[in-house]
């Protein structure tokens, strides 16, 4: 082998070599690059958000289309005073206000009561702190046992029951896991054949949300429906809102609506949106109006004091004792002052919420001493009623 031949073989040596690392250079290179590329696996609160999300997205494609005529932000615990249903539709209580009740788990537990006065559902804790629904009947002057509701023994909460006047449909809130967040509202009905309640469905949106969706009441005979949400309000307000119910379940067609569009429907971003109708949105709050005013008014002629879970008196000359009379008589003219702050409240609040922001300070002015007073008059008024059955039931 010539002198020349032995330093080409040595070139093409060092040629191949080099070669040979930049490609293991680059292998290994890429081999880092795919690691690299390989994500970790999702957490439990990932896949959980996950899953809510696509829960969300498939609801946001068959929201109802419903027609909002009003709304009012108000404090948790004025929602039963300022609910205007008519008579015939039945009503719904606080629990500790309806049975006098001082126990502090029964505080959020709400009632209703039948159009005739002779049932009640109403929801009540067990043991774990797990809320429960119960029936009850009127069997001469007293309730009867609680009975739990049948098909809805469930391990989760229930809370703000509703029942249509044809005695079979219920409306609920429940803390499902099937549902968006929070409380969501359910609606049943009763099953004569099996004598149970049905499997409930959850009514969607824009009535349920990740917030809390607690109260859905329909007025049939004013055709009127309200439901109460506790989503986008500070830690103790609530936003009541007043539609229109739907004879027949109508939805949005998603496909012709963005996903913004959607959100915002469900959101209940702004009733007026909702408006298509404006003739049909008059005259519902022309009814909505009426019917406001017949609530005030059958507020004030109203006496009805509960001296325990079996007596209730409709009349001063019920009461068996003079003082007890004569702080019944204080306790119905605080009452009265009550209902009428709780209306002036109410006007206020309404006036606010159209109102530009110049204005909404000045009604700022007028609704904050409201609020005060309103709410002493509640404490007094807590105060006096266990005065007044310490002296009768002696």
């Amino acid at each position: 082998m010539t002198l020349n031949h032995t330093l080409q073989y040595a070139d093409m040596k060092k040629l191949f070599i080099f070669t040979l690392l930049i490609l293991l250079t680059l292998g290994a290179s890429a081999q880092r690059r795919r690691r690299a590329k390989t994500p970790p696996p999702p957490t439990p609160e990932e896949l959980a958000e996950m899953a809510r999300k696509e829960k969300y997205d498939r609801k946001l494609q068959a929201i109802e289309r419903v027609t909002f005529i009003d709304s009012i932000l108000l404090k948790k615990s004025e929602v039963m005073d300022v609910l205007s249903l008519g008579q015939e539709t039945g009503s719904v209580h606080q629990y500790n206000k309806f049975f006098a009740s001082a126990q502090e788990d029964t505080l959020d537990c709400t009632l209703f009561l039948s159009q005739l006065g002779d049932k009640i559902i109403y929801a009540q804790p067990d043991t774990a702190s797990v809320l429960h629904l119960y029936a009850s009947e009127m069997i001469g002057q007293k309730w009867s046992k609680s009975v739990a509701l049948p098909g809805l023994e469930d391990s989760v909460s229930h809370n703000y029951p509703f029942m249509l006047t044809d005695g079979s449909t219920l409306y609920y809130a429940s803390k499902s896991e099937e549902g968006l967040g929070g409380y969501d509202i359910y609606m049943t009905r009763w099953d004569d054949d099996d004598q149970r309640f049905l499997k409930p469905e959850n009514i969607g949106m824009p009535f349920n949300s990740p917030a809390n969706d607690y109260l859905y009441l329909i007025d049939e005979f004013n055709q009127l429906g309200w439901f109460l949400t506790d989503r986008g309000q500070s830690a103790d307000s609530v936003c009541l809102y007043c539609f229109i119910p739907n004879e027949v379940r109508k939805i949005y067609n998603a496909s012709e609506l963005g996903y913004d569009t959607l959100v915002a429907y469900a959101d209940i971003r702004s009733i007026r949106d909702t408006w298509v109708d404006k003739g049909q949105v008059m005259e519902a709050q022309k009814r909505l109006l009426s019917t406001r005013d017949k609530t005030k008014k059958a507020k004030i002629h109203q006496f009805h004091f509960i001296v325990n879970d079996r007596i209730t008196y409709n009349s001063i000359s019920q009461f068996r004792h003079e003082e007890s009379r004569k702080l019944a008589e204080k306790w119905m003219k605080m009452s009265a002052e009550r209902n009428t702050v709780s209306g002036q409240l109410e006007d206020l609040r309404h006036q606010y919420h159209v109102a530009n922001s110049e204005k909404r300070a000045e009604l700022a002015t007028k609704i904050l001493p409201l609020e005060q007073r309103y709410e002493k008059l509640v404490a007094d008024l807590r105060t006096l009623e266990k005065e007044i059955r310490a002296f009768e039931q002696r």
